[in-house]
């Protein structure tokens, strides 16, 4: 039974907020991507250059993550971040695509110092042995946000235009940076600011400390094709299906439907992980099956049922989003004694170049072939290629499985 004091109840719940919110932002613009497209006059490689520019800004800000938090505190970061995120998100609205893929890389920056402050916040409030089902049950707010993104904004889209839509995850973001800010004074008061200068050489620690570590590194190369499969996934559903004469609304409630099986998958494969102490074991078994599910895409067409298509869905977002609770609650465990937002910051880096060049390498790929089915069908297979070889290698000296 879990067990959190007052301020571990407070950051459990600022996490979820904060968790939920940004992965909201994140998927905004790919829940209506084949409107935002339209309106700015853009080919079908602007989904994959969109989500490829976010994640720029993220692996930059990412190696700041460790430092920023040292100096600031893990709240004052998340606050700052939102409220710059809602900026960005505001600066989309723009009619220029030039200003829409800098509006995804500022949100990038934004995004990147949420995942190292909100697991510094958790990891300084929550008993390690609770580690598994508390990260968990935070990464669970992710698919909600996601869901929300493909179900609210479609719909949203649909009525009043996509810029209204974009407007209402400004609104969110801007209530959640009001309550990172209320949360700030309890949760950092006790943090031991470091006043060391903000350098290069602090900036690279994220790194080092990771290449120095077999197993985060071991983790930073899944990572990269897992984050890979997952982001090219968000980015291409709606504008597949939507290629496949499926409606808008109906491909934005089948990418909800995806990020509602997340919220199953890290529940479930969290339990797992807790129940059976293999946490590398369960990552390899879900690095094979997004990879299986993904492929099945490739056998979608307009005359395919829709609630078979809606299960297809399901099955993906349990795999495809289902792995990162687990992934981080070993980040967090096995990261040395107060290096939580640096291990959790050096591997989001490597898991951010997957999100930019699969993604763009998908797109590039239904650019030119004029249909997506191939590009679901590669990036498949090398994620099953890189489930099998998780599942082959031995666990890291002095570490658990």
């Amino acid at each position: 039974m879990l067990n959190l004091t007052r301020l571990g109840l407070q950051a459990f719940l600022g996490a979820i907020a904060i968790q939920m919110v940004s992965s909201l932002m994140g998927t905004a613009v790919a829940s209506i991507a084949p409107e935002v497209a339209r309106g700015l006059s853009a080919d079908s490689t602007f989904a994959g250059l969109y989500i490829g520019c976010l994640y720029v800004g993220a692996c930059l800000s990412s190696l700041c993550g460790g430092n920023f938090i040292r100096r600031f505190g893990p709240a004052h970061i998340s606050e700052w971040a939102l409220f710059l995120a809602a900026g960005a998100i505001l600066l989309c609205m723009s009619s220029w695509e030039i200003v829409v893929l800098f509006s995804a890389f500022l949100l990038g920056l934004a995004k990147g110092p949420l995942m190292p402050a909100i697991n510094t916040m958790l990891s300084r409030q929550v008993d390690k042995k609770d580690y598994n089902i508390i990260f968990s049950l935070k990464q669970c707010a992710g698919p909600i946000g996601m869901a929300l993104s493909g179900l609210v904004i479609p719909l949203l889209t649909s009525h009043f235009g996509w810029r209204v839509g974009l407007a209402f995850v400004v609104c969110l973001a801007v209530i959640v940076g009001f309550w990172s800010a209320f949360i700030k004074k309890s949760q950092d008061s006790s943090y031991q600011f470091k006043d060391e200068p903000i350098s290069l050489e602090h900036l690279a620690d994220s790194l080092k400390l990771v290449v120095s570590s077999k197993l985060l590194t071991r983790l930073s190369v899944v990572s990269i094709f897992y984050k890979g499969i997952q982001m090219s996934v968000l980015a291409y559903l709606v504008v597949f299906l939507n290629d496949q004469k499926f409606s808008l609304v109906f491909a934005g409630a089948a990418l909800a439907t995806s990020n509602f099986g997340g919220i199953f998958g890290r529940i479930g494969w969290g339990a797992a992980a807790q129940k059976f102490s293999s946490s590398r074991k369960v990552l390899a078994l879900i690095g094979v099956l997004m990879g299986l599910f993904t492929a099945m895409l490739g056998f979608i067409d307009q005359n395919t049922p829709e609630f078979l298509v809606l299960g297809l869905c399901l099955l993906i977002g349990i795999n495809t989003q289902g792995w990162s609770g687990v992934f981080f609650a070993q980040i967090a465990a096995w990261a040395p004694e107060g290096k939580v937002a640096e291990a959790t910051g050096g591997v989001d880096f490597f898991s951010f170049l997957g999100a930019i060049f699969l993604p763009m390498t998908f797109g590039f790929l239904g650019h030119h072939l004029g249909e997506f089915v191939t590009g679901f069908w590669v990036i498949s297979v090398i994620t099953v290629a890189t489930g099998v070889y998780l599942w082959l290698v031995s666990d890291a000296k002095g570490t658990p499985a």
